[in-house]
């Protein structure tokens, strides 16, 4: 299994687990990261944030929120 942070620029995924809970969970539910949901990075460049696209909308994630959040 990989995390979001593994990805590859213009790279597809689909979010298979959040391990997230709370407040931050729920933020990231409403920015639509959430399971079965698929997202397209944008820039992933090391080190520094990750910005991914999610349902048309762009999104800048930290590499350690990234880190918790599982791919396929």
């Amino acid at each position: 299994m990989m995390t979001l942070a593994m990805g590859n620029t213009k790279e597809k995924l689909t979010i298979v687990d959040v391990e997230y809970e709370g407040k931050f969970k729920k933020k990231l539910s409403e920015m639509g990261i959430y399971k079965d949901a698929v997202v397209e990075i944008i820039k992933n460049d090391i080190p520094g944030p990750l910005i991914v696209d999610v349902k048309g909308s762009r999104w800048i994630l930290g590499r350690s929120q990234a880190q918790k959040i599982r791919v396929e």
